[in-house]
């Protein structure tokens, strides 16, 4: 038997144990924001009404009454429906436009995305629950070609089973097509990406007063541009993820396994074979907490080992970050700072892979809004401002300065493709620096406004690879979301 039939097994057994509770979207679903308790470490670029980050009312946690009264048409159908049968209904809009894309001169466009899900939830009883949720996503006025990420036209994005609550009992599953977020730096949904991300996936939570532990084997969905798509035989996640709460007050420690197997990925190029197969792991730790009222911080680092083929894999990354808010001056200020470094690959032939492997993660923010580099060979540094100027209305401003961890290795994208690369090193390594302004206006717990922009300026490694164009990247969202009426709670 391999390995996901191991953990069916052990889920389907253990959850015949499980005392009748509440099922609902579970902690894998809302452990990424980096800040503590679902908080934000720095400003709240992602959509605050995402899978992701929950409800709306996550601007800072605030409980003050919204300015508009509340839209909920799916709750309102919900209550006329059977109480075993409820549905859910989501819808994003989005223009979003770029100059200079991939740092080429006049690669402009503009268009606009529009996202629609809906879901079907059947719950006949309150410790299990069938969830269907299909997607359709399209670009328009894009340039062509057309294909994911912005176009996945009637796609089936949820389809699973769950047993158990994890929030309530000590042990919960959940089998099918779901959302995995233990961590965003390095698994998680994406939810920025106009297709977002899901996996096909065995998770079981475990859960006894301040210990949890997540098992999990998956496979991440490749999306079709039309139609259902499928993950890829033999491309599999499998890990442990743990949580710790209160080993000091007002904390919570995160230690992680994560192991990825793929059949074939790029080896180094003075091997006889271009490809061969991947089998890495990833050892990790994150801790998060509040150190005095209004203090929070978040610091993870991660070792990767195993081999690519032939080659050996040695890579790492660590992040860092702090945020303070003050509620007794006005507009509620709240700076924050952030660094990061992720490793790069110092010889190219030397057989051994340096370069950090980011997995899976949340592309939006994780070094500007504008989303140009993945956590792969770099060096950052963010520090920024948030202001709240109206209850329920967010600004944020943001600095970044960027650059490579290895001169030797290449500039990479979020995806993990190579921008541009100098094997000579002789380029230096400053790639450049961001400036950022973005702002939210939650409108009622279901709807919500945001608009921004990120400038990116070239550093001497873009200037002489490159010839350094800037990039900019101006936006526009509405977002929507009724996940409908909940009886059992």
């Amino acid at each position: 038997m391999n390995t996901k039939g191991i953990i069916l097994t052990l889920a389907a057994y253990f959850a015949a144990a499980v005392i009748p509770a509440r099922a609902q979207d579970d902690v894998t679903t809302r452990n990424g924001p980096s800040g503590y308790d679902g908080s934000f470490l720095t400003g709240p670029a992602s959509n605050p009404l995402s899978f992701l980050n929950g409800y709306a009312y996550r601007t800072f946690g605030s409980t003050s009454p919204y300015l508009f009264s509340d839209s909920n048409p799916a709750a309102l159908l919900d209550r006329q429906l059977p109480d075993w049968i409820s549905f859910g209904w989501e819808e994003r809009f989005r223009y979003e436009g770029y100059h200079n894309s991939g740092f080429k001169l006049n690669n402009d466009d503009s268009y606009l995305l529009l996202r629609s899900r809906l879901q079907m939830n059947l719950e006949p009883t309150t410790w299990f629950k069938l969830a269907t949720q299909v997607q359709d996503a399209r670009p328009f006025m894009q340039k062509p070609p057309w294909g994911p990420p912005n176009l996945n036209a009637w796609d089936l994005k949820l389809a699973y089973a769950e047993f158990g609550d994890p929030e309530t009992q000590w042990i919960s599953v959940r089998v099918g097509r779901q959302l995995i977020n233990y961590n965003n730096t390095i698994i998680a949904n994406s939810e920025w990406r106009d297709q977002g991300r899901s996996y096909d996936a065995v998770v079981t939570n475990l859960h006894y007063d301040r210990y949890r532990l997540g098992l999990f084997a998956a496979s991440v969905v490749i999306p079709l541009a039309e139609g259902v798509s499928h993950h890829q035989e033999g491309n599999d996640i499998y890990g442990a993820y743990g949580g710790i709460d209160r080993l000091i007050p007002d904390s919570v420690l995160e230690p992680f396994v994560l192991w990825r197997v793929q059949p074939s990925v790029a080896i180094e190029t003075t091997a006889k074979i271009k490809t061969g197969r991947q089998d890495e792991k990833a050892y990790g730790v994150r801790f998060k907490g509040v150190v005095v009222t209004h203090l929070d911080y978040s610091a993870e680092w991660i070792g990767e080992r195993g081999s690519d083929g032939p080659n050996g894999v040695r890579a790492w990354a660590t992040t860092f970050g702090a945020g303070y808010r003050i509620d007794r001056l006005r507009f509620k200020p709240r700076a924050f700072w952030q660094a990061d470094y992720a490793s790069g690959d110092k010889n190219p032939n030397d057989g051994e892979h340096g370069t950090f492997d980011t997995m899976y993660p949340t592309a939006h923010d994780r070094f500007g809004i504008s989303d140009q580099f993945g956590w792969q060979n770099i060096v950052a540094e963010r520090a920024g401002l948030t202001i709240e100027p109206h209850r329920r209305w967010t600004v944020t401003g943001q600095y970044l300065n960027f650059r490579l961890a290895s001169a030797t290795d290449a500039l990479y994208n979020t995806s993990g493709g190579t921008i541009v690369r100098d094997t000579t090193g002789n380029s230096g390594t400053h790639i450049g620096q961001e400036a950022d302004v973005y702002s939210w206006f939650e409108l009622n717990r279901h709807l919500n406004l945001g608009a921004g922009v990120g400038h990116f300026m070239g550093g001497q490694f873009l200037e002489r690879t490159t010839k350094g164009p800037s990039y900019n990247y101006p936006y526009f969202a509405i977002n929507f979301k009724d996940a409908g009426t909940d009886r059992h709670r």
